[in-house]
């Protein structure tokens, strides 16, 4: 059964399997079959620790975020083991005792979710926890590289914007980054007379408009100028970065604009 945010937090004695949450935002819980997941709020921070020990054999899990309160879409997020290793967004045939970092800004909640179970019972613990993982400068002799502090096109920083320059009779439905990325800010204009919608998705082509998910969605100011701003971290896309353009802002809605609605669209993304 799906939680709420508030839910997930105030706790139901009996009902849920894991700490008071209002506590101390720990969670524990156990995968013992396919399909099961551990969720942990993470509101307040922008990150969660998985761990997990005990005796088990086959089980495959995958890292999801998500940023709406009803807590009904999951998409997948980026994990890093703390042994080290490359980012991933699901791992498999998991035997011992691991612990992985998840990254996820702006997310309300964090969770595993098995996708493939053999044996045993997985004891997990899930720690909501605030991440400096965007700011990695490089440290020799005591000091700090600023430089690498500094987004720039090589070191996975600000590259060439995505431009619209101006709407079709569509939703406009674009793949920005076929791959995981990082975006930083969006600015145009709405020349319609009245709210065009902003649809941003976590995917790795052009989305299925009324279809796939958006993780945020933005209302433009009709006859005037737009400006979103994510700050110097930015916000990240765990599998790709895509976006459209309705005139309606419900997740299911296709409406088409009209042909240069919006213009001078610029989307500064890594």
């Amino acid at each position: 059964m799906v939680q709420s945010v508030s839910d997930l937090y105030m706790g139901a004695r009996g009902v849920l399997p894991f700490e008071d949450l209002s506590q101390s935002g720990v969670v524990s819980g156990s995968i013992t079959a396919s399909g099961q997941t551990v969720v942990v709020p993470v509101a307040a921070q922008n990150g969660a620790v998985f761990a997990w020990w005990g005796t088990f054999a086959g089980i495959a899990l995958s890292f999801e975020a998500c940023y709406e309160p009803s807590l009904s879409n999951w998409v997948a997020a980026s994990a890093q083991s703390v042994s080290g290793g490359s980012p991933a967004t699901s791992v498999s045939s998991i035997s011992t005792l691991a612990a992985y970092e998840v990254y996820a800004p702006g997310a309300l909640a964090m969770r595993i979710r098995a996708t493939a179970y053999t044996s045993g019972t997985m004891n997990v613990r899930a720690v909501p926890v605030s991440m400096m993982q965007d700011i990695a400068p490089s440290i020799a002799g005591g000091s700090v590289s600023i430089s690498s502090l500094s987004p720039t096109a090589g070191s996975g920083g600000y590259g060439f914007p995505n431009r619209l320059l101006s709407a079709a009779a569509s939703t406009n439905a674009t793949s920005v980054k076929s791959a995981a990325g990082r975006l930083y800010k969006v600015r145009g204009y709405n020349a319609a007379a009245a709210v065009r919608y902003l649809k941003l998705y976590n995917k790795a082509s052009a989305p299925t408009v009324g279809t796939d998910v958006p993780v945020a969605v933005f209302a433009l100011k009709p006859s005037d100028s737009y400006d979103i701003d994510f700050g110097p971290i930015g916000e990240s896309f765990s599998v790709g970065v895509a976006f459209a353009l309705t005139t309606g802002s419900a997740d299911s809605d296709t409406g088409a604009l009209t042909a240069g609605d919006i213009v001078g669209q610029n989307i500064y993304y890594a």
